[in-house]
């Protein structure tokens, strides 16, 4: 949290602990705790200081902000906020049992006139709502912010893994072109060797320097031949098997994939095949391999994800482009998957991307899955742009994220404040028959009114029972007078009288009365 958030945060604390204090003398809290003793400061300051402490002591400011509240409830407000941060950084169960109990044995031990009554109706049901639940909220989402992080790490660590393999895929076809480029230059150039003998053979004893010619032109391409295999024969990665590469005259020609559709027909597959236009025979052996391919794959992805699905290949040869479209139905009953590396299609991706086309692999609004490459047949075609396949990994430590937990922390403040003034304004305090004191609830300086909401209005009856038995009345005052609640086979009753001048009640007290027979 930032400075300005603490200190609203100190504010709040400070302003809801003043609220609250005007109800602790209902509760015949000692005067000491008044609102206008200077002790009020003293604790408010208390309460200010263990809430901006919370972060560094956490332990500490926990246990001293219970004991604080059970002397003073009225910082109940303070406890939820240092019990919440003390849940999202404590895992210590047994410690928030015994911050738990400490409210209550603090009101125990220190007020003595209050019965278990008191203990089990306000400390506890504050203790809960001020202490426990906070605790309980902060942990969990301690929990639920662990969760997060760990399930970010492990999206970007997926991401990352996918990433090498595609990369992996994308040397692979690379490798892969390079083998078939090698054994296209390296059938033209054993043929220009073996033209260039033959011709060095005709040439002997008619022509010295033709067939010194052909003897320079053999030489040449026999080097050529060499140096190409020792420059893109080992590109492949060492200890893989080499796939036998495609025919280099019949690759992707009208045949050559009717070829390819039969094979999958055999195997069980549903296929159908459409060709479109002219044959491949006069496009350039790169763009025929590139159909060769694509639909060779396509096919033994079907063969593995969806083999009991219909199946449809359409080669579609245009003036410019040479499109090819192989596209499988929703399978009817899902059979068994077979285990695929997942680089096939990145592998497709890549070679299309090298030929300057474009390439689409992705579900089907029907249930079904469709692969798409359009390949230019011009060899000056501009190289496709590389398309991004990871979405973004979600970053959960963005402001907007930092603010909903702000206003989920204020409103669950305000939850707290509106329960402890619920428990302290409307839970009916106790009455002085529960006291030892009987007038311990009522404070000099009370009004009259305040007084009738304790004991009620005066009673006649009660007035004149008491005269020739009550003790002196103090001068310049006026009276009122209360029975309590004595059993009826009692052979005395107890008469409650205040007395009240200009500045309100300046005497409390009670005394017996015999009972009339």
């Amino acid at each position: 949290m930032t400075v300005l958030a603490e200190v609203l945060l100190a504010g709040f604390v400070a302003g809801v602990t003043i609220f609250l204090s005007d109800l602790l003398p209902a509760w015949g809290w000692p005067e000491v705790f008044s609102p206008s003793a200077p002790v009020l400061t003293a604790v408010i300051a208390c309460a200010v200081v263990l809430t901006v402490a919370r972060r560094r002591f956490a332990v500490t400011a926990l246990l001293a902000a219970t004991v604080l509240f059970g002397l003073f409830p009225a910082t109940g407000v303070a406890l939820a906020v240092i019990a919440y941060t003390a849940g999202t950084r404590d895992r210590r169960w047994p410690l928030f049992g015994l911050a738990a109990l400490l409210p209550a044995a603090v009101v125990l031990l220190t007020q003595p006139a209050f019965r278990w009554q008191y203990v089990l109706v306000v400390i506890a049901v504050s203790t809960v709502s001020c202490l426990v639940l906070p605790a309980l909220v902060g942990a969990m989402q301690a929990q639920q912010v662990r969760l997060v992080v760990a399930l970010r790490e492990r999206a970007e660590s997926l991401a990352e893994a996918r990433q090498v393999t595609r990369e992996r895929a994308r040397l692979e076809e690379r490798s892969r072109i390079a083998e078939e480029m090698h054994d296209q230059l390296g059938h033209r150039l054993s043929l220009i060797t073996m033209f260039s003998g033959a011709l060095e053979v005709a040439a002997e004893g008619r022509d010295p320097e033709l067939r010194q010619a052909a003897r320079h032109v053999r030489t040449t391409a026999k080097v050529a031949l060499e140096e190409l295999r020792q420059s893109l024969g080992i590109l492949r990665p060492g200890g893989e098997p080499v796939e036998p590469a495609e025919a280099t005259d019949a690759a992707g020609t009208e045949s050559d994939i009717a070829d390819l559709v039969a094979s999958s027909r055999d195997a069980g597959l549903d296929v159908t095949f459409e060709w479109r236009g002219t044959d491949l025979d006069g496009v350039r052996p790169p763009v025929r391999r590139a159909v060769h391919r694509v639909v060779r794959e396509a096919l033994t992805n079907v063969h593995k994800h969806a083999a009991a699905a219909s199946v449809s290949v359409v080669v579609d040869h245009g003036p410019d482009l040479v499109k090819i479209v192989v596209r499988n139905g929703a399978e009817p009953v899902v059979g068994e998957r077979l285990p695929g590396t997942g680089r096939g299609l990145v592998g497709l991706r890549e070679r299309v991307r090298l030929l300057g086309g474009t390439f689409t692999a992705g579900p089907d609004p029907d249930g079904g899955f469709a692969v798409t490459a359009d390949l230019p047949k011009r060899a000056d075609a501009p190289l496709a742009e590389e398309a991004g396949e990871d979405p973004p990994v979600a970053d959960t430590g963005k402001r907007p994220g930092r603010i909903l937990s702000g206003l989920m922390l204020t409103t669950g403040l305000a939850a707290v404040a509106a329960l402890l003034l619920t428990t302290l304004a409307f839970v009916p305090p106790l009455t002085p028959a529960d006291h030892e004191d009987p007038l311990a609830s009522v404070k000099i300086g009370m009004t009259p009114e305040e007084v009738e909401a304790w004991f009620g209005p005066n009673e006649p009856s009660a007035q004149v029972a008491a005269q020739g038995h009550e003790p002196p009345i103090p001068e310049d005052t006026y009276c009122v007078y209360a029975p309590a609640d004595d059993p009826p086979d009692a052979e005395t009753a107890a008469i409650f009288r205040f007395c009240f001048g200009d500045n309100g009640l300046v005497e409390k007290t009670w005394f017996e009365v015999p009972v009339p027979r």
